[in-house]
């Protein structure tokens, strides 16, 4: 039979040391230099960039009732894209 013995700074330690060096992070998307003052072309790229996130973070869900809500955040952030690239040329 083996013992294990786990004192409160262990425990400290390793949930700090998982805060500052996590495993698992979701990749950063690509701004290509962008900044938020670049108008409706930024908003754009921050859609595009939200919906990646939001389409991993559904991906990795097992309840088969909340993926379908996200799906429609998704399906409505994708109209609204259409929109805005409408928009985009008569602002310009």
């Amino acid at each position: 039979m083996h013992y294990l013995d786990i004192a409160v700074p262990d425990l400290q330690r390793e949930f700090h040391r998982a805060q500052t060096q996590p495993r698992h992070l979701a990749p950063q998307p690509k701004t290509s230099g962008m900044s938020l003052c670049d108008g409706v072309d930024g908003i754009i790229q921050s859609i595009l960039a939200s919906q990646h996130l939001l389409e991993m973070f559904r991906r990795s869900l097992s309840d088969d009732a909340t993926r379908r809500h996200l799906n429609r955040v998704s399906n409505r952030l994708t109209r609204i894209l259409a929109v805005l690239r409408n928009l985009a040329p008569s602002i310009k």
